[in-house]
């Protein structure tokens, strides 16, 4: 029960971030710090291979390497997307790097971290 509540998270922060990605906030200037959005890549795709980790079974295969490949590729499909499809947002190398930041720190923290939390009887 617990793989579904957090596929159906994970549904939900995938339509979260395609829309963000894809709308332009030119009139609503969100942050004045020079590169905040780095900061806001590497959120969104921490928070999405957390939560994809989270949503499938313990014992799947490869299930770290399948899932930040799937991260990175939604992440590279999203800057294509940004690049060729809109007209207000534009594609950036340095934003797939912080997705991959993200990506790397979630894996790591939910393979040293939260697993060891989540096994281990409080």
């Amino acid at each position: 029960m617990e793989h579904k509540y957090y596929r159906i998270l994970t549904t939900i922060w995938i339509v979260i971030i395609t829309i963000l990605s894809v709308v332009s906030f030119e009139k609503h200037k969100i942050a004045s710090i020079q590169n905040t959005d780095k900061l806001v890549h590497f959120s969104f795709y921490f928070i999405l291979t957390f939560l994809l980790l989270k949503s499938v079974k313990k014992d799947l295969r490869f299930k770290y390497s399948a899932i930040m490949a799937i991260s990175f590729s939604y992440g590279i499909i999203i800057e294509i997307v940004q690049s060729y499809f809109t007209t207000s947002r534009s594609g950036d190398f340095y934003d797939v790097i912080a997705n991959l930041t993200g990506i790397i720190c979630a894996a790591l923290f939910h393979y040293f971290i939260a697993k060891k939390f989540s096994s281990s009887k409080i």
